[in-house]
């Protein structure tokens, strides 16, 4: 598989959520090196994240509540998976976590 890109979008809550700021980021996969592509390449199979259902963060969030968004492209098609933190797949929360981890770097 060949994703191109992962966007991430911490919703709202969490303490140090600030609206406004929190704006979606992208990770470029082209752009990372080797190791980190297949790692990211692995997350996104062992969590089966184009079989995991589009799900929606919730209405309201309760204080300090964090859900994340996610999508994933890989050439024309995009999947896009909403949840509430922490997240209880392993898995998925394995991905999450990269995702985070390259947007710090």
């Amino acid at each position: 598989m060949r994703y191109s890109h992962a966007n991430f979008d911490q919703g709202n809550g969490g303490p140090a959520f600030f609206p406004g700021l929190a704006k979606p980021r992208t990770v470029r996969l082209d752009a990372l090196p080797e190791p980190d592509q297949q790692e990211l390449r692995q997350l996104i199979e062992a969590s089966n994240f184009f079989q995991l259902p589009q799900s929606t963060a919730p209405d309201r969030c309760k204080p300090g509540q964090v859900h994340y968004t996610l999508t994933v492209t890989e050439g024309e098609r995009e999947h896009t998976v909403c949840m509430e933190a922490p997240v209880k797949s392993q898995a998925l929360d394995g991905l999450v976590q990269c995702v985070r981890r390259h947007i710090r770097s």
